[in-house]
This record gives C-alpha cells, structure tokens and sequence, in this order.
C-alpha cells in the first residue's frame, strides 16, 4: 500500500462522513477544494482536504476545471501560467465546453462600451474587441457557485466538526477582476472589511500560497452563523454568507427582493425553501 494510499483511507477513517451533501452519504473519497489544478506547479494548500461521497466529488468535474482555469486569468500580470499549464488547462476546458470561449468573445459594440466604462483606448491598429476584457458566460458563474458552496461548507466541517445541515442556507456574491481595472480593489471586501474574522496563510509546507488563494472566515459566537471571504490571485473574489438557523436568511432574500423587485445581489448556493443553482452532484 502506497504512501498516498495509506493517508486516504487514514482520512477517512477519521472523517467518515460527506461534508457536502447534509451528512446523508458516507464518505468514500477525498475532495480538494479549491481544485489542485487551480494551483501552480501542483502545490496546493494543506487543510483544504475534505471527506466526500464520489457523487459530490466527481460530478462537479465539469465545473471544477472551468473555476481552475478561471482563476489563473489576470489582467495585470501573467502570473497565472508560471507553470506552464493554462493552455493545457484551456484545451481541456475546450474539449469539455467547447462554445465557452466564444461566448467569452464581447461583441464590438459590448467591447467598445466596456472600453469606454474603462478607460480603456486601443492602440494603433487594434480592435475594440481585441483589447476588451472577457465576457462572463453563464459557465463561469456556475463554476464560481460550485466552488462558493463547496469551500464553504468544507470550511464549515473543518472548523466546526459539523456537516452543514439540510436545512441551512448558503448564499453568493461574487465579482471579477473588472473591479480591479475599475477601482483597483474589491469594493465588496472594503465593506467587509471591519468584520472579525480569522485570514490564515494559505501554504504549502514553507510554500506561501496567498497569490492565488486567500480567505478570511467569520463565525458567529454559537458557530451557526459565518462569512466567508475569498480571494483568487487578480482573477475574482467571492463572498458567502452561511447559516445554519432555518429561514434566517431566505426571509433577508426574500425582504429584498420584494423591495428591489429583482433576483440579486445573490446567488442561493443552498437552501430547502429557495429555488438555487445545482450541479450534477447532490453538494
């Protein structure tokens, strides 16, 4: 029995149930979230190691090598192919999905009103198109969604001890770099900004990992409530709210979108009573 072997069925003999799925399924496998491919050079952060059913693990596949790719994507640097694996990585995503990318392609009209909102000129002989940021397609949002709600009630098992219930709720708000180009920070985190919390470094073993991922976590005194806030290198961050008392949040949900008349800010991630995004998975 191999290394690698031995530390699995050692996982799991110590975390026998799925995190993701209401603790209904014993756990068969080990899910990493955020997907390893996300990270260069194959080094991904410790402690984001979490016990799953193979429906919660493998069904989200699709969605995990497109939130992979995603979060390589910077408009600043090209930090995000230090490794040498994106296009790897956008080949597979291709093969998989393979209308994505031209859904990523604004139109001209799209292009030149997202340049103008910018500030941003084309050079000489350039496009508006060829100089505009990417389009969010609805796979990306997905990917995002499946990624927001894994990490979450992973983060939830590993601080707690508890698999997040049935009948809790998890929502999202998530943003892309745009903000960045825009205002050069997250405005979403800068309202957050004064809320408690705990921001660990992200490593592997002396390896700082805070470039590509970094989080802060927020738990209310009785652990029934949390944020979580997440950072993925220059590509996008996230936010989740999360609880685990009944119909608290789908009556906040529910308050604003009968004063807004529209379905936002967020996405439902999980909740027994509010109509939410679902992956192939039961997570």
């Amino acid at each position: 029995m191999g290394a690698a072997t031995k530390r699995r069925k050692a996982f799991l003999a110590q975390h026998s149930m799925c995190a993701f799925c209401g603790g209904g399924s014993p756990a068969t496998t080990v899910e990493h979230c955020p997907p390893r491919a996300l990270f260069q050079d194959r080094q991904w952060p410790e402690g984001f190691e979490f016990p799953s059913c193979e429906p919660c693990n493998l069904g989200t596949d699709d969605q995990d090598l497109v939130v992979a790719m995603l979060a390589r994507m910077d408009p600043f640097e090209e930090k995000g192919d230090r490794d040498g694996k994106l296009v790897g990585l956008m080949k597979a995503v291709n093969r998989q999905k393979p209308d994505l990318f031209r859904k990523m392609l604004p139109s001209a009209a799209q292009a030149r009103q997202r340049n103008r909102e910018l500030g941003i000129v084309p050079g000489p002989g350039q496009t508006h198109q060829e100089v505009a940021g990417v389009s969010v397609p609805e796979e990306f949002h997905n990917a995002v969604c499946t990624l927001g709600r894994k990490l979450a009630k992973g983060v939830f098992y590993r601080e707690t001890g508890r698999v997040f219930p049935t009948d809790g709720c998890l929502l999202l708000n998530w943003f892309t770099n745009t903000d960045l180009v825009r205002h050069g920070k997250y405005p979403m985190f800068e309202l957050l900004k004064d809320i408690g919390g705990d921001a660990p470094p992200v490593q592997r073993g002396a390896t700082y990992l805070g470039d590509q991922f970094e989080y802060k976590l927020t738990f209310s005194p009785d652990t029934n409530l949390l944020a979580l806030q997440a950072r993925f290198g220059n590509a996008f961050g996230l936010v989740v709210f999360g609880s685990c008392v009944p119909s608290l949040l789908e009556s906040i949900v529910d308050r604003l979108r009968t004063k807004t008349g529209k379905d936002g800010p967020f996405a439902v991630l999980h909740s027994p009573t509010l109509p939410h995004f679902d992956a192939s998975s039961g997570a």
